[in-house]
This record gives C-alpha cells, sequence and structure tokens, in this order.
C-alpha cells in the first residue's frame, strides 16, 4: 500500500519546514525511487491543541522529527505562542494566501482570558522565509546526465554509449564496430564513461538503501527524500545519512531535546518571545541547572537545525567551490630520528614536504599520494587552511536567513550568532576539510590509475622479436644467474645456471658454449638483482670477441612479476618438470620475444609501471586493468587455435571457463576452420560470440590439421573455411565486405598481396561517406573493412611502436659527465616525469619541466642531456632532447 496523500489542519509551532506527518505527499509509481508506505490514523484528520508550558518546556505534541531540509509543500502551518504565563495560548494558523485568521479564546478553570495579540507583521516575515526555504527544487538525475556531465559529451552521444554498456557490450567491441553511435569516442575516453557511469549506479543504490534506513529509523520526510535523490556524490549522501543514522553517543542536541529545550529553540528561530529562563532551571537535571546550560542547549539545538539545513548545505558547496583551500605539510615532531639506514633514507624522501603548501585546485596527484603516504608513517603532519572568505560567506548566509528573529531581542541575536558560530566550527568546518580531502585523494587515485592503464596498454603493445633463438638470464647472486634458451616458437631448448661472481671462468665457457650451440645472438637479461654486476659481465665477454664471430647483443627486460607466475600453479602445469628458478628465466625471455602472450599472464599490478599503485583502491584499479588488458589483446588478435588459456580468457566477451571449453573443443574435434564453429562451444551463445568474433583469427597455417588423431566429427559445412575470418572484419559485415570486393573486382584468394591491396586502397578513395551510401550501411562499418582488408600477411598493429633497445656496451653512473647527450628507453611513465634506461643500472628522470611539453610511451626510444648527477642517492636528471 502507498503512502496516501493526505492534508490536516493540524497546527504547530513556528518550523523552519513544514512537517512529513501533516504535509502531503507525491505518491511515485516509478520503481526506481524508493516512497516509503505509511498507513493514516483514523484521528490524523482531527485538530490538536498545542501548549506550551512555561515551567517544564514540554509538549503534548510528538516530537518533530525530519530535519529542516526543505522541499516544496501546498500548505503550511505557523502557529504563534503568546508570552503570558497565566494563559495557554491558542494557534493561529495560516495558510499559503498569507491571510491571519483571528485566535480564538481560551477558557480557563477559574475565568477566560483574552490571548495576547498577535504580531502579523512578524509572522508574515517568518512566513516568507519558510516559502524561500521551501522554494529549493528536488533535482532529481539520470545515468545518462550523470554521465554527459562528467565526461563532457552531448547527451545523444551519452545515451548511446550507457545503453551499450547495459546491454552488455565490451569496450573493445564497442571502440571498433560501433564508433557511428558513440561519435567515435577512443577506448581509453569509454573507459571514463563506463567508469562514470558504475559511479552513477553506485550512487543510485546508495540513495536508495539509505531512504530506506531512515524509513526505518521513522524520520523519512519529502524533504530529506528530495536532498537524497538530488546527490551526485557518496560523500554528500553520507553526509546527509550521518545526521540521521544512530549512533552509540547521542549528540548534544538529542541531549537537549531530551530535557524539552526544543520548544525553546524553536521560539528563538521563530523571532518569538522567550519566557523568563530562570524559571525553566531545575537543579536535579543535567543541562538545566544553570542558565548558562539552558542557552547551550538551545544552541546546539539551533546549530543542528542550521547543519541540516539543505539551503545551508548547498551554500557550503556552493563556497568550497569558489574559494581557494591551501594545504600545508611539515615535518612531525614525533618522528623518530633513527641512525638507521633505511629510517633516513625513509625520511628523505619526504624532504621537500617538510615545508610544503599548494591550493587544493592546483596540487598534482602525485604530491597528494606523497603526502598521504607520508603522513600515514608518521613523518609528516598536514593542515588544511579554509580562507577567511570561505567562514564570511557562511556566516552571511545564515545572518541573512535569520535575520528576522535576529533583529527580535538582543538575546536571540546573541543565542543565533552563537549557534551559527557553533555550527561553522564544530560542523561545517570539519566537513568541508574532510570533503576536501576525500577530493583530493579520489582525484590522485584516478589520476594515478589512469597513468598505471595507459602505461601497462604501452608495455602490452610492446613490439615482439620474432625469428629469434633467444636466450633469457634471471640474474642472482648466491644462487647464481638461471639461463634457458627457447626456440623461434618459443618452446625450451635448454637450460643452466652460472655463478659469474663467483666462478667467472666457469661461467663463461657455460654462458659462450650455450649461445655458440643454438646460435643464439640475442640476450634477454632480467632488471633484478645482480643485473648490474651480470650485465659487466657480458659486457666484457662481447668486447673481448668471448662469442666468436656471433654478433651478439643484449637488451634490459623488465621482470617485474615473472618470480611470482613462476610460482603459480599455471607455470607448474606449463613446466612439470622444470625448477621454479629456471622457469623465471623462460618468462624474461619470453617476455622479449612476445610480450603480449607472456604478460598476460601475470597479474596486472604487479607488473611495475605506476605510480603509487600499492595505495590505491584495489578493486578500481584490478578492474581498470583488466579492461586494458583486456583492450590490447583484442585488437591485436589472438589465433584461436593455438592461443593459450591465459590469453583467450582476456579476449573481450571470453572468460577463464570459456577460454577452457574453447581449448577443450579444440582437443576433441581438431582446430577451428573458420569462426561460426564459436558457436558450437560451450557457453558461447549469440551476445559472446558477438563480442568475440572480431578479434578470434583463423590463421590457415593452423587450422590445417596435421595429427593423426582420430576426433570426433563436425559437420561438413562446418569444415567451410572463410578467408575473412583472418581479419578483424566483424562477421556481422561479411555480406558488405563480399560486395565491396566485387566492386574493387577483387579476389579474396589474393587477400594480403601488394596488388590486392592498392586495388582496395585506389576504390577506397572515393570516401568512406560515399561508399558507406553505395552498400547501404555506415561509415565505421566501411572504415573496418577497408583497413581490414588493406593489411599485409601477418601484419601486427604492435610492430608500429619502438622496438626494444639492444646493447653491446655500458658504463656506470660514474662515468656520466654534466651536459653529456645519451640515447635511451622509457622505462616508466608518471605525472612528474619519465623514467629513462640509458644503460649505467640506475634510470634516469626527465622531469616534467624537462618534458618540453612532448608526450613519451614506454619503449619508446629518446635522446636526453645530462642535467644532474647525485652519486650518493642514486639519481640521474635528465632533459629530454629528442624522441628517436
Amino acid at each position: 500500500m502507498k503512502r496516501s496523500v493526505r492534508q490536516t489542519t493540524k497546527t504547530k509551532p513556528i518550523i523552519l519546514s513544514s512537517d512529513s506527518e501533516t504535509e502531503p505527499i507525491n505518491v511515485s509509481s516509478d520503481d526506481d525511487y524508493y516512497v516509503p508506505e505509511k498507513t493514516t490514523s483514523k484521528g490524523a484528520s482531527k485538530k490538536k491543541k498545542t501548549s506550551v508550558k512555561s515551567d517544564n518546556l514540554t509538549t503534548k505534541n510528538n516530537k518533530r522529527k525530519g530535519s529542516t531540509l526543505s522541499s516544496p509543500a501546498k500548505r503550511k502551518r505557523i502557529t504563534t505562542e503568546c508570552e503570558s504565563k497565566d494563559v495557554i495560548p491558542k494557534s493561529a494558523t495560516i495558510d499559503d494566501t498569507k491571510e491571519l485568521k483571528a485566535p480564538k479564546k481560551v477558557q480557563s478553570k477559574s475565568k477566560e482570558k483574552k490571548t495576547q495579540s498577535v504580531n502579523t507583521e512578524n509572522v508574515k516575515q517568518v512566513l516568507e522565509d519558510i516559502n524561500r526555504f521551501d522554494a529549493i527544487e528536488c533535482k532529481e538525475w539520470t545515468d545518462i546526465d550523470y554521465v554527459s556531465e562528467k565526461n563532457n559529451i552531448t547527451k545523444h552521444v551519452a545515451e548511446n554509449v550507457v545503453k551499450l554498456f547495459n546491454d552488455d557490450n565490451t569496450i573493445p567491441f564497442i571502440a571498433r564496430y560501433r564508433r557511428n553511435l558513440t561519435g567515435g569516442l577512443e577506448p581509453d575516453e569509454l573507459r571514463a564513461v563506463k567508469e562514470s557511469l558504475d559511479r552513477a549506479k553506485a550512487i543510485k543504490q546508495r540513495a536508495q538503501t539509505i531512504l530506506k534506513n531512515i524509513d526505518k529509523l521513522g524520520q523519512w520526510t519529502p524533504n530529506i527524500h528530495a536532498a537524497i535523490v538530488s546527490a551526485k556524490h557518496l560523500d554528500d549522501l553520507e553526509h546527509v545519512y550521518s545526521l540521521f543514522k544512530p549512533t552509540s553517543k547521542r549528540t548534544l542536541a538529542e541531549r537537549a531535546r531530551e530535557i524539552g529545550l526544543e520548544p525553546l529553540s524553536n521560539l528563538v528561530l521563530q523571532g518569538q518571545a522567550l519566557p523568563s529562563l530562570s524559571s525553566i532551571i531545575d537543579p536535579s537535571k543535567d543541562g538545566l541547572k544553570t542558565e548558562q546550560q539552558i542557552l547551550d542547549g538551545i544552541k546546539h539545538i539551533i546549530a543542528d537545525v542550521i547543519n541540516k539545513d539543505k539551503t545551508v548545505f548547498d551554500k557550503v558547496k556552493e563556497l568550497q567551490n569558489e574559494c581557494i583551500i591551501q594545504i600545508q605539510t611539515a615535518e612531525c615532531k614525533t618522528s623518530s630520528k633513527s641512525s638507521d639506514t633505511k629510517e633516513k633514507d625513509m625520511h628523505r624522501k619526504y624532504e621537500m614536504y617538510y615545508n610544503f603548501s599548494s591550493s587544493t585546485k592546483y596540487i598534482k596527484p602525485h604530491q597528494i599520494l606523497a603526502i598521504n603516504r607520508g603522513e600515514a608513517q608518521k613523518i609528516l603532519t598536514v593542515k588544511v587552511i579554509l580562507p577567511d572568505f570561505f567562514e564570511r560567506g557562511f556566516k552571511s548566509h545564515c545572518y541573512r536567513q535569520y535575520r528576522a528573529a535576529m533583529s527580535v531581542s538582543k538575546l536571540h541575536s546573541e543565542l543565533l550568532n552563537g549557534s551559527i558560530d557553533y555550527t561553522y566550527i564544530k560542523f561545517i568546518k570539519p566537513l568541508v576539510v574532510r570533503r576536501a580531502r576525500s577530493e583530493m585523494k579520489q582525484k590522485a587515485e584516478t589520476a594515478s590509475i589512469e597513468v598505471f592503464v595507459t602505461n601497462v596498454k604501452q608495455l602490452l603493445l610492446t613490439p615482439p622479436v620474432r625469428g629469434k633463438i633467444i636466450l633469457g638470464i634471471d640474474p642472482g647472486f648466491s644462487h647464481g644467474c638461471k639461463l634457458a634458451v627457447i626456440s623461434e616458437q618459443g618452446d625450451v631448448l635448454e637450460t643452466g645456471v652460472i655463478y659469474p661472481h663467483k666462478k667467472v671462468e666457469e661461467s663463461t665457457k657455460v654462458l659462450v658454449n650455450l649461445v655458440n650451440k643454438h646460435k643464439s645472438t640475442i640476450l634477454a637479461l632480467g632488471n633484478a638483482t645482480a643485473c648490474r654486476e651480470t650485465e659487466m659481465f657480458i659486457n666484457k665477454l662481447i668486447k673481448s670477441g668471448g662469442f666468436g664471430s656471433l654478433d651478439v647483443s643484449y637488451t634490459i627486460v623488465d621482470e617485474a612479476g615473472a618470480s611470482i607466475y613462476s610460482c603459480s600453479s599455471e607455470a607448474k602445469s606449463e613446466f612439470p618438470n622444470l625448477d621454479t628458478n629456471l622457469i623465471s628465466a623462460v618468462s624474461i625471455a619470453r617476455r622479449l620475444q612476445d610480450p603480449l602472450a607472456e604478460l598476460v599472464k601475470v597479474e596486472p599490478k604487479h607488473l611495475g609501471v605506476g605510480m603509487y599503485q600499492h595505495d590505491l583502491p584495489e578493486k578500481q584499479m584490478s578492474t581498470a586493468l583488466n579492461e586494458v588488458v583486456s583492450e590490447a589483446v583484442s585488437f591485436v588478435g589472438v589465433d584461436v587455435n593455438t592461443a593459450s588459456q591465459c590469453l583467450l580468457k582476456r579476449v573481450a566477451g571470453l572468460n577463464i571457463s570459456r577460454a577452457n571449453n574453447i581449448i577443450e573443443w579444440r582437443i576433441e574435434f581438431g582446430p577451428f576452420k573458420n569462426r561460426q564453429q564459436l558457436m558450437d562451444v560451450k557457453g558461447i551463445g549469440s551476445k559472446v560470440f558477438e563480442q568475440c568474433a572480431g578479434f578470434i583469427r583463423i590463421l590457415p597455417e593452423t587450422s590445417m590439421s596435421d595429427s593423426s588423431e582420430k576426433r570426433k566429427t563436425v559437420k561438413k559445412s562446418k569444415h567451410m573455411y572463410n578467408l575473412l575470418d583472418q581479419t578483424w572484419i566483424h562477421p556481422e559485415s561479411y555480406k558488405i565486405a563480399e560486395k565491396f570486393l566485387a566492386y574493387c573486382n577483387c579476389n579474396i584468394e589474393n587477400l594480403g598481396t601488394t596488388e590486392f591491396i592498392e586495388k582496395i586502397k585506389s576504390h577506397a578513395e572515393a570516401g568512406y561517406a560515399t561508399l558507406a551510401e553505395r552498400f547501404g550501411t555506415n561509415e565505421t562499418t566501411v572504415e573496418v573493412i577497408v583497413k581490414g582488408l588493406s593489411m599485409k600477411k601477418d601484419e601486427d598493429i604492435r610492430l608500429k611502436t619502438r622496438s626494444p633497445l639492444f646493447r653491446k656496451s655500458m658504463f656506470s653512473m660514474k662515468d656520466l659527465e654534466i651536459g653529456a647527450l645519451l640515447t635511451g628507453a622509457i622505462r616508466n611513465v608518471t605525472h612528474f616525469g619519465a623514467f629513462v634506461d640509458i644503460g649505467v643500472g640506475r634510470d634516469g628522470l626527465i622531469p616534467m619541466k624537462w618534458m618540453k611539453n612532448s608526450t613519451v610511451s614506454i619503449g619508446q626510444r629518446v635522446e636526453v642531456k645530462v642535467l644532474t648527477v647525485d652519486i650518493e642517492r642514486s639519481r640521474i636528471n635528465l632533459e629530454l632532447i629528442n624522441t628517436l
């Protein structure tokens, strides 16, 4: 049963917003909005008398619930109280037309007395104030509104993208095959849209939960409902909820209400005369023992009313957005001055923040994360300073709001002034400080995740080193350097262990024999412990001609996460008879040969290319990283007949169970002959097929079964090959692609040849719009078809980026000279600069101010100039000269 719409003539003392018990309720039939049910008692429509006894200040009415969070109401009730102690006054009611009804006479037991005349002008002024507060509109919003606002896109595009995501479409699929609906949004932009959509849904869900909880407490009002459903931030929701949810410790305002001081505070807010406070003193009750305690109690109630006023809440947010808030940090006085080297190094990291000051609007994300970490480690103290403008603005708003009541008497003015000051110090200022810190933290975490995601994507798209036999080296001291030679296909040929830091001659012999035996001209050296010393050993061998006529070179490979993978169950199943330490050497070699296929085996958070990633929210970071891995794998494409489970599960639309089912089908029926056969795999329906089909490749070389094993047969129609299956053209567009091929007079059998590609490009010069109109489709589909047919055989989008940096010699930090020009490769990119491997065993930093507004990516080669060298702290500052 829905809450009934009702009106009553019940009178109450003047309040700053109408009460839900006597206010008409608009019943919503929309299931998305929670409106609590409430029954009306039979006597609800009867008139009740309200009286205030001056001796104990208790009322016969039920205690008023809710808050002063205001919304429009159809009817307002105002009651005036008389100052006479001998007469119990009758209420005067004023409706929306502001017509003042004459007060009735009250008959006492002894004699009849006239009620004191009502101050009509004062009542009208209060009424105007109430009407002004109640004029606040509830600005409800939709997911589309939120997404459009947060991502600065049109509502039409936002509506399309929200619908695509709600229909369980993946980012890779939307980015490649639905660009016509998204206005050409890139994957990174789509990811931001998805995050904002998830955030909008979380806010809506939390709002509904809070509404239900507030209703269970019996404090639901339309005003509170309006405030909650219009909130666009979780912090705002939690703030509103905090005003009502029960706590183990009662607030000072609650205690004051319990001893009967609320009617007095209402008189103050209404601008009514107060009874003598001395007559209220009760030496036996805490809070009523002295006049000062009574005054304090009144102030606490009024401060609570101001704090819960939606107009005040909105004004505080407005002022916060307008003012400049400063954040200052200093060295923690209680921080221990340990003589331990590690402790000293930790303190030195935060030296620049010992006397740091910045505006919350201009502080950098990495600075926020560093300050938060320093504060958590009790090395830094943080202070948020609000400008005087903020305090003046808040108090001016409150003075305007209560000017009528403040002008009644000096006591009224003192009480309201004190209440406003108390509200600012105890509620508003701490709220804004918390909110500022929270917003800065959220901003920094979002920016840091964006950096991590970008770096992981660039790392995954590192060009593979194909057709080479590679020797991987996992450096170490006590356990030696683990060696693993892999073939051109990634198979392990031979393994070994050397101790170049103890047994130089023996180690030289083993390494040289392995290189010459397998003709391995490329060495992949892990960058962990003993990397520097092992690099020196290899460098001496190359310079002395130890490898004979072979032209051997080496490159440093980031082995972050390799040790974690080598101990995983997946590694043990792949290499059941291989020592765990040797598996890491195999992984290092494969990371150079095919980075994408190897790196997907490691959880993205362990890849070590982020910024303060260990301080970030686990779930948010994990979701973003998994999506970018799926994006990279999908855009590169996967050969369904050779891909591992790790690779398949990352394809858009697939997961672990579906990947395992594909592999099982492959074992049972043999290689896939066409994409359509994916529909026969358990767990892959039309929707999943739509999402993954364009990213799955069926290559002729791997789809021809040469196994003599007897396998289950499939229908003959399923044996049909389709050469379009080796392109990124989606099956939904095959008919249009075939029409385009006929238009170009091309034979699909010649796919990938130079003549074929030239014909396609020649006919594409007519323009995508013209071709789209000709074939009855959209420009996005035509573009995908043209690009898919224009790719060379075995073309890889990763080959368009920079190849790894190979070295044949090295030098140390001591050899660096100020002003020297060097070449290197970008290893990590952050908001404060980029780290470059210049071959000295320690990456140098190009600070943002020396980046010259250039954008660099992981793996990119650059030319840099040495600015400073700090050998003690192992720091090198560089200036970007050129990108190579």
